[in-house]
């Protein structure tokens, strides 16, 4: 079973309807109400559930209020809760950077929560060094990373961290919310 099915059917089996006729989602959307003091819209909550054929990708700040009302804090929170092979896959890019297209010095800066922000600087072969960190007590300025891609809603990964010539291996975060910005500076 799929997590967006396991969510989909903890959200019925909560509000005890099938969520099969349009007025069940009127239901639904003010008992979110009732239990988190948010508001998803009756239209938002069909899209989520199949009902209407939009092919839009929900919001994270909506998947964090389902998450909410299925008792977890966040949707981060749920998906570990789901399990360590949860499918976080509702992100799409918001901004990405092409390592293979850089050129030799370009600045950049990437950002993602909890207040984390690396600035690197190209070096060429997909290699960065960083140049500073703000928030992180892994990454280190001076580290050598290998990334071959940077995108928006997507986690951070360097292929190889390497500090004072010792290769520490590959490195991931941003793993549930994704980068937050990435930017050339």
């Amino acid at each position: 079973m799929t997590n967006k099915t396991e969510i989909l059917r903890r959200v019925r089996e909560k509000v005890g309807l099938g969520m099969t006729r349009s007025a069940d989602f009127e239901v639904l959307s003010q008992s979110i109400k009732d239990n988190t003091h948010e508001h998803l819209g009756v239209n938002t909550l069909k899209r989520l559930f199949g009902f209407k054929n939009d092919k839009v990708v929900p919001r994270l700040s909506t998947m964090d209020i389902i998450a909410r009302y299925l008792g977890s804090e966040d949707y981060e929170s749920l998906i570990k809760e789901l399990g360590e092979d949860a499918d976080i896959s509702l992100f799409t890019p918001i901004d990405c950077i092409e390592v293979k297209d850089l050129g030799k010095g370009t600045q950049i800066r990437i950002a993602y929560a909890p207040n984390r922000e690396f600035f690197l600087t190209y070096l060429g072969d997909s290699q960065f060094i960083v140049n500073g960190v703000k928030g992180s007590k892994n990454i280190m300025t001076g580290d050598l990373l290998t990334i071959t891609q940077l995108a928006g809603g997507h986690r951070f990964v360097a292929a190889h961290v390497i500090r004072d010539g010792k290769d520490l291996g590959a490195y991931e975060s941003a793993k549930f919310k994704g980068l937050k910005s990435v930017e050339i500076l």
